[in-house]
């Protein structure tokens, strides 16, 4: 069957773009149009699409119009759950500990559940607790306690002027409310979770265990910085990382490495792979590894960017069971569809926003820039080969992750491959050496020296990183990007990449061509 361009080859694509464009469309236009009407629009396209048919090119857009308008009612729906009033004046209420609490100034920040206070009571608050010499309580609390508490509730604000907003980060996250207590307006009490869903209470026990494994951490001894990253590494807690160390990351371009995403689970698949070694257990060992790709989903707190690489594992695992492509733009599509249908806002979070961007952009690039090099040179040189893969897929992702950096956060790493060459491997032997402190637990005496390896590897990793960031010119600081600079850059990025492979289409017709 033929196609009449090559964009027809990924049908899931356009579907996806379309439903990121409704999203787009329903939240900047929240509160000018209802559900009602977005859903009857949908309804009205739908019947379009049944009657049309007979005709290709109507029905394909009608269907694409389906989908954009099913978006905009989920986020105006999502919307309408988040934007409900506020209860008036100090209110009492009984909430369930719900992150890990993070020592800021005299404060101790952490996110609330609420369990029981009415039902004007929004779900999940943001509250920042002040901490006191006298009752001197805050140091005991933990995740999954019980607190009864008496506050101000209060929409979220931005702290200051730049392309980060901060209340639209904290609805991606389900919070709707932020707060200050009083020493004197809280108390800890044992109280009953069954107003949460399964679900929430589901993530709270996996929160829970995460904080006991933390608490293992914390017992092992070792150095502040080197536990900070290890925990950001293998657990996704990063409220132990200092911002000088934040900062040290951030400049020599191995940021990515401390949030959780495609590169940490792509890794632990990798090790489970090795765990189930043979390949004849066939669809038992795919869903071995798919229930244990979603249980340390589960475990590190289901973060927008974990769970897109945890769907994109599943998709690659299953398409794997088919005899299909695994790896390929309809797969990254479907993920997007998935999530924007089960959480409309994720297209906000910036986390979701770099990860399904470096994924596009290296499903798109690497397999044509990778070609220029011949095939027989590489099969021949295999340390080449290393360092040729390990630039292209590193300058791929860039590709699609750079314009995201400086207009979020103002600052391009210069220096990015020369750091990725060295903290990739090392963040590979980090998760491994992860994974083998729970065997050695068992081991009486050898606990201390996987810890030990654990600490001198980490201790490279961030000595490099260092290394990298005082070296001159390693960061380009104080880029600024507005929303529409940024969207230039994207479709300048995107004329540029369609030259490219017309260029390519050129010298060898035929030898350069998508997958499907």
């Amino acid at each position: 069957m033929k196609t009449n361009s090559r964009i027809q080859l990924f049908p899931l694509l356009r579907i996806a773009a379309a439903m990121a464009a409704g999203v787009f469309v329903g939240y900047e236009s929240y509160g000018s149009m209802g559900q009602t009407i977005w859903l009857s629009l949908a309804v009205l396209s739908l019947v379009l699409t049944l009657l049309s048919f007979s005709r290709d090119t109507v029905q394909g857009g009608a269907v694409m119009l389906t989908a954009a308008l099913l978006s905009g009612y989920l986020v105006t729906r999502e919307m309408d759950r988040l934007s409900q009033p506020l209860p008036l004046g100090t209110v009492e209420y009984q909430a369930v500990v719900a992150s890990e609490p993070q020592r800021r100034g005299k404060v101790m920040q952490m996110d609330l559940w609420v369990v029981d206070g009415g039902d004007a009571m929004p779900g999940r608050v943001k509250a920042s607790i002040l901490r006191d010499t006298t009752r001197n309580q805050w140091p005991d609390l933990q995740i999954g306690d019980g607190i009864v508490v008496r506050s101000q509730l209060e929409r979220p604000t931005n702290y200051y002027v730049s392309n980060f907003d901060y209340p639209l980060y904290l609805r991606c996250h389900g919070v709707t409310a932020t707060t200050l207590v009083y020493p004197d307006n809280w108390r800890c009490e044992r109280l009953s979770l069954e107003s949460l869903s399964y679900v929430e209470r589901t993530r709270l026990a996996a929160m829970k265990f995460r904080h006991a494994t933390l608490q293992r951490y914390l017992d092992l001894g070792l150095d502040d910085d080197e536990m900070a990253v290890a925990v950001a590494m293998a657990l996704g807690d990063k409220s132990r990382i200092t911002n000088d160390l934040r900062d040290i990351y951030s400049i020599s371009g191995a940021s990515h490495v401390l949030a959780l995403s495609g590169l940490h689970l792509g890794i632990i698949y990798m090790l489970l792979s090795l765990v189930m070694g043979t390949r004849r257990l066939g669809a038992l060992r795919e869903l071995f590894i798919i229930g244990g790709i979603w249980a340390y989903a589960v475990f590190t707190g289901l973060s927008p960017s974990v769970v897109r690489a945890a769907l994109m594992i599943t998709i690659y695992s299953l398409v794997g069971l088919l005899r299909r492509d695994r790896m390929s733009l309809n797969a990254l599509a479907l993920t997007v569809i998935i999530m924007l249908a089960t959480h409309p806002l994720c297209l906000y979070d910036v986390g979701f926003q770099m990860s399904v961007m470096a994924v596009l952009s290296i499903l798109v690039f690497y397999k044509p820039v990778y070609g220029l090099v011949p095939a027989e040179y590489l099969q021949t040189h295999r340390i080449v080969k290393w360092v040729w893969a390990m630039v292209v897929v590193s300058c791929c992702a860039q590709i699609g992750v750079a314009p995201l950096t400086a207009y979020y956060f103002g600052r391009f790493s210069v220096y990015f491959l020369l750091t990725n060459f060295v903290v990739i491997p090392l963040a590979t032997i980090i998760l491994y050496l992860t994974a083998a402190m729970f065997g050695a637990a068992l081991v009486p005496g050898l606990l201390p020296i996987v810890a030990k390896l654990l600490s001198t590897v980490v201790g490279w990793q961030t000595g490099v990183a260092t290394w990298v960031s005082s070296l001159p010119g390693s960061s380009i600081e104080n880029i600024a990007l507005n929303r529409w600079q940024l969207l230039l850059i994207y479709v300048a990025i995107a004329a540029l990449g369609v030259a490219f492979f017309r260029m390519l289409k050129l010298r060898s017709p035929g030898t350069h061509q998508f997958r499907s």
